[in-house]
């Protein structure tokens, strides 16, 4: 599992270093520049600091915590994006392709931290 979950956060920030490029480059009209940049951070302090967390020999707990809230908040933002990409008028894949990414985040980080009473660590996988 914990393999699993640094491929997602490895994915996850690859795909926003890709969408934030291609939104800077195509620069599209109705672009929300503010909005995909506050998400941007999120996804990529997210996975940062879950890579982080799997790395260190005896995680502090407050870390431990932020990273399972982290994954909270990755899973009400995708349901949000799916939601309101299923809704508009105008359909963007990729809202649906980073929803089903940010699930399965967000779903492995709890599963890796509930799983285990030592969390996220290699040492005990």
């Amino acid at each position: 599992m914990k393999t699993a979950l640094t491929a997602m956060c490895i994915l996850l920030l690859l795909a926003t270093g890709y969408l934030s490029l291609s939104l800077i480059i195509l620069n599209p009209p109705r672009a929300n520049f503010l909005l995909w940049f506050t998400l941007a951070t999120i996804f990529i302090v997210q996975s940062v600091l879950t890579l982080i967390a799997m790395r260190i020999p005896h995680p502090p707990s407050w870390l431990r915590i932020l990273v399972a809230a982290g994954g909270c908040v990755l899973v009400a933002i995708a349901v949000w994006r799916v939601r309101a990409t299923l809704n508009s008028s105008h359909f963007e894949g990729y809202n649906l392709l980073l929803g089903a990414m940010l699930v399965v985040q967000g779903v492995l980080t709890l599963a890796a931290l509930l799983g285990s009473p030592k969390g996220l660590r290699y040492g005990n996988a």
